[in-house]
């Protein structure tokens, strides 16, 4: 049986993909990634390794900048847009039996492609966007009315009680109870299948000499902001300095501003860190909220501070805190006393954080391999039905 899976470049979401693109693999499956080039982002030589021998296929290009811009030419520009033809003409070239789709807003036109060409779909998603509440979402609902009017014309299911996407076949979360509690709307056919972020080879592994310098003897606290969102020199200082205030070894992730950041000398700080194995040691996970990092410091059982900085970030920082997982500052309200108070808070044994995290760990599992299975049932159950 043939799979397609679409999503984007952006690293947040090849990096949770590439496994379930190995685990359809692993199944038996031949896999087709067809890729919406971010930005013009492309496929690097390292993550098209880590595919295997899964097909890669370019769908067409989408923006990051209009989803921060003015919501009232959201809708124009999806109508416009050339993406919903181009991903029902790569559908009906590659023939899959199912196509699984990364369920964002950018996404919105493929998804309408998808619908177009008459394959069956399922939506998977790379936030907790697709199980929250609409009420967390209130700075995005002008954004949202407009996918939600653009798709539902369409025939794409649309979900007014978390403002995203449904298909009528296939709705996979790639997450877990002790994180998203019952506040999570599942009861319309959405699976938890446990968090993205389990061990294997995702093609962005680094390593940094730098471990070696991590003084034992003094808690860690890790600062990354991802590989988009880290380019607030001011904050991330800030959030630096008063991680170290502490008395904290701190380890940053800092992309190419070491330079401008004139940071302390007991600082460590790379481009770009080997971020599971960094959540192995570190006591404190200081984050963006970009949900591959929060699903790996649970993985890892890391308290975290969130700061949210945009889109779906928000989410996760509610659903972190709401967990016992961590806490979280609002941007506007970070300073270098504010970040000192939370890292001393979340360093705190009696606090429990690293309690709740341990509780949380038998429901982790394997969400790739869980998506595989459910992917490869639905196909198997739809072809009995077209013998019928």
């Amino acid at each position: 049986m043939r799979v397609a899976l679409l999503t984007t470049t952006q690293h947040g979401h090849l990096n949770p993909y590439v496994p379930v693109v190995n685990a359809l693999q692993a199944a038996g499956g031949e896999v087709a990634l067809l890729l919406l080039s971010a930005d013009g982002g492309v496929l690097d030589e390292l993550r098209r390794q880590a595919l295997g021998k899964a097909e890669v296929h370019a769908v067409g290009q989408v923006e990051m900048a209009p989803w921060s811009d003015d919501p009232t030419r959201i809708g124009p520009m999806l109508e416009s847009s050339p993406v919903a033809g181009q991903t029902a003409d790569v559908l009906r070239a590659t023939v899959p039996d199912f196509v699984l789709v990364d369920s964002l807003p950018v996404t919105a036109a493929a998804m309408v492609g998808a619908q177009t060409s008459g394959v069956p779909y399922g939506m998977i998603w790379a936030n907790l966007g697709g199980v929250c509440p609409a009420g967390h979402r209130r700075g995005r609902w002008l954004y949202d009315e407009q996918v939600g009017n653009y798709l539902t014309k369409n025939g794409v299911l649309w979900s007014m009680r978390t403002h995203s996407a449904r298909s009528p076949i296939l709705n996979v979360m790639p997450t877990i109870p002790a994180l998203v509690g019952d506040d999570a709307v599942t009861d319309d056919g959405v699976q938890l299948v446990g968090l993205p972020g389990a061990a294997g080879t995702r093609g962005d592994e680094v390593t940094f000499p730098g471990l070696d310098q991590i003084d034992p003897n003094r808690p860690l606290v890790y600062v990354s902001f991802g590989t988009i969102f880290y380019r607030r020199p001011d904050l991330l200082r800030t959030v630096i300095t008063g991680a170290a205030a502490t008395g904290a070894q701190v380890i940053a992730s800092v992309g190419d501003l070491a330079e401008e950041l004139a940071l302390p000398d007991d600082v460590l700080t790379a481009p770009y860190l080997p971020q599971r194995e960094v959540l192995e040691r570190a006591d404190v996970f200081i984050t963006h909220g970009g949900y591959n990092s929060v699903a790996e410091s649970i993985r890892a059982q890391t308290p975290m501070l969130v700061i949210p900085l945009a889109v779906d970030q928000p989410i996760q920082a509610y659903f972190v805190d709401s967990a016992g997982f961590g806490t979280a500052l609002e941007p506007a309200g970070v300073t270098e006393q504010a970040v000192t108070d939370a890292v001393t808070d979340l360093l705190d044994p009696v606090r429990d954080y690293r309690a709740r995290l341990r509780a949380a760990q038998p429901q982790c599992g394997d969400s790739a391999a869980r998506t595989a299975e459910l992917v490869i049932g639905t196909i198997e159950t739809l072809q009995r039905e077209g013998e019928q």
